[in-house]
């Protein structure tokens, strides 16, 4: 909203104290052109041209992803608790085709809970493994998104 103050930003966030914080340091900015909605992203009908999805928890990264692709935007997704992501009523992993031929569901948990494995307190050795299974849960999430663009043509 600051650096490009002629786009109309929407926020939504499902958290009420996320919302609350938001809405302060957009009010310390003398921002104008935020607008802030307490939802889940499946309740939001809105339009928008471009999604953009910080720490988005577990499925919330892919609930973002369908709901972008859903509308046509664009996307920029930082995800985060990997551990989280487990089957739901609206998704099944792994996502891709490639993946699905190589993986099990119960080994792409597995891969999910190393790609958790992170945190600054870990031995370097476990971190980069950590870093190389996030790597390739999100790929699985983008070669998803490519199969079904190919699928929409």
């Amino acid at each position: 909203g600051y650096i490009l103050p002629l786009c109309q930003i929407i926020l939504v966030e499902n958290k009420e104290q996320s919302l609350i914080c938001a809405e302060k340091r957009s009010d310390e900015l003398g921002l104008h052109n935020i607008w802030f909605i307490q939802a889940n992203m499946d309740n939001f009908k809105g339009s928008f041209n471009i999604g953009v999805a910080l720490h988005a928890c577990g499925v919330a990264t892919d609930m973002v992803i369908e709901h972008c692709i859903k509308v046509g935007a664009a996307f920029v997704i930082s995800p985060c608790c990997y551990g989280f992501i487990q089957n739901t009523s609206k998704f099944a992993f792994p996502q891709s085709h490639q993946f699905k031929k190589v993986l099990s569901y119960k080994e792409h948990m597995i891969l999910c809970r190393f790609a958790d494995q992170t945190a600054v307190q870990l031995p370097p050795e476990r971190r980069q493994i950590g870093k190389q299974c996030m790597g390739l849960v999100d790929l699985d999430r983008a070669w998803s998104v490519k199969e079904t663009a190919i699928q929409s043509k």
